[in-house]
């Protein structure tokens, strides 16, 4: 197929400036008989829309096609190194240090779609069977890390899984991470011995009325923004790795708008 034309085009359809930031990540010189921004502009539309695979738009290369790419660049880490990426570039352009030394981190509890699907349990607080996803943001509010778990995994547990991807993703400047109740104990002395990384716990009201926690509700904020993508609202994928995948995509894509 040739070039679209611009009533071909989606919203979440890359343009030619941010493709270029992106392309650097994606593209390794071969001739292929798809384009790689057409695959990745499928992956954001899918993200975006919460369709289905099979009823991709027939715009876009076949959805076996951009589901085997989702693969390849999710068991090689593309998606992550991307967000790190971008995350530090959106700092810079915000006359702020590319790592940040303080981050938040919170959870979220979402019902599954599917049934037998890997890491599923229920959150007896949340009264919600399916997955937890563990964050950590920064100060503006962008995913510096996401590990998904299933919903029965306490706070402090998760905790742990994401801290090690935080620390895997390349934050080495970080000093504080800011969390409420549930990531008390011994989490704060093991992020202290392994990683020099202060967990302070800042607890929330006790009487009526409603006042935001100091950034605390940056993350809050985050997850109320990844309901903008309609394949974030429930867990529609069988693996967590998807999961986590999708998470990303959502990342990227509103950081990628401003460019």
């Amino acid at each position: 197929m040739g070039a679209l034309t611009p009533f071909e085009m989606y919203p979440t359809d890359l343009t030619n400036s941010q493709w270029k930031v992106i392309k650097q990540f994606l593209d390794d010189g071969r001739r292929r008989k798809y384009s790689l921004r057409r695959i990745f502009n499928a992956l954001l539309y899918l993200d975006r829309s919460g369709c289905q695979w099979r009823m991709l738009p027939k715009t876009y290369p076949p959805f076996r096609i951009c589901f085997y790419y989702l693969r390849k660049w999710t068991r090689g880490g593309i998606f992550e190194r991307l967000n790190t990426y971008l995350v530090r570039l959106r700092r810079r352009a915000g006359w702020r240090s590319s790592e940040p030394s303080v981050a938040v981190i919170d959870s979220q509890s979402i019902k599954c779609s599917e049934v037998g699907v890997e890491a599923t349990g229920f959150d007896g607080g949340k009264a919600i069977k399916g997955r937890k996803r563990h964050l950590i943001t920064d100060s503006l509010g962008l995913v510096l890390a996401v590990a998904v778990s299933a919903a029965n995994v306490h706070d402090s547990k998760g905790a742990i899984l994401v801290i090690r991807k935080l620390f895997c993703n390349g934050y080495r400047k970080l000093e504080k991470i800011i969390g409420d109740g549930g990531y008390r104990g011994g989490l704060i002395k093991w992020a202290r011995r392994c990683f020099g990384w202060t967990i302070e716990i800042t607890m929330g009201l006790t009487g009526a009325g409603f006042k935001p926690i100091p950034l605390r509700w940056k993350a809050e904020r985050t997850i109320a923004w990844m309901n903008w993508d309609r394949r974030l609202s429930k867990d529609y994928e069988c693996t967590t790795n998807s999961s986590e995948t999708m998470i990303y995509l959502s990342n990227i894509h509103r950081i990628i708008r401003k460019f």
